[in-house]
């Protein structure tokens, strides 16, 4: 059956409908591999070339959450997705659960992540054994941990975590007024991780 009918001369076949199945002559498909040159621009990653994730120690104090918590705790998250992290938040009040501005808005920001609290009491002002080896028990399973201490200690615990959890830096969030700056405290060198 055809549909319309075209001069013989224009050099165009009239359409025609066909029995279904359609039969027709199928090409072959041609696959085409990338240039043979591209290879050796990518190398194989080799062991000097292996990404081991670096633990990575934030401090950030409560002064720089009280206003634009978002923004703080947004650098913080985008800290977590490189690197292994531990957060020391040197708190200005006493600890009640449920109620640590930053492992709230880190749940929100990273809902894949377990984030977890591990308040250190007000009382003390270093790290004990069973705290650093809570941390460090949370970091294997692959948790956030957020460290409250208080304020006067925050300094010294966090040395401390870093030491025993061999960390590879040491960093301090603060909030300026241009935004958010992540200051690197302390950088490990490879002399000191030969010790």
């Amino acid at each position: 059956m055809t549909l319309h009918h075209l001069p013989a001369r224009s050099g165009l076949r009239a359409f025609r409908w066909a029995s279904w199945p359609l039969q027709v002559r199928e090409r072959p498909m041609t696959v085409r591999e990338p240039e043979s040159g591209w290879w050796p621009a990518d190398p194989e990653p080799g062991p000097q070339s292996t990404y081991l994730p670096a633990l990575t120690v934030a401090v950030l104090g409560e002064p720089e959450t009280r206003w634009g918590i978002g923004a703080v705790v947004s650098r913080v998250a985008d800290l977590a997705a490189d690197d292994e992290l531990l957060v020391v938040y040197e708190s200005e009040h006493r600890y009640e659960p449920g109620n640590c501005p930053v492992v709230s808005r880190l749940r929100d920001y990273l809902p894949r992540h377990h984030v977890i609290a591990v308040p250190i009491a007000r009382s003390r002002q270093r790290l004990y054994p069973q705290d650093g080896a809570l941390v460090e028990y949370f970091l294997e399973n692959g948790s956030l941990p957020v460290v409250v201490t208080p304020a006067s200690a925050g300094h010294d615990i966090a040395a401390e975590l870093a030491s025993l959890l061999h960390a590879d830096r040491v960093v301090r969030v603060s909030r300026t007024v241009d935004g958010v700056d992540v200051c690197p405290v302390w950088l490990r060198t490879p002399a000191d991780a030969d010790r």
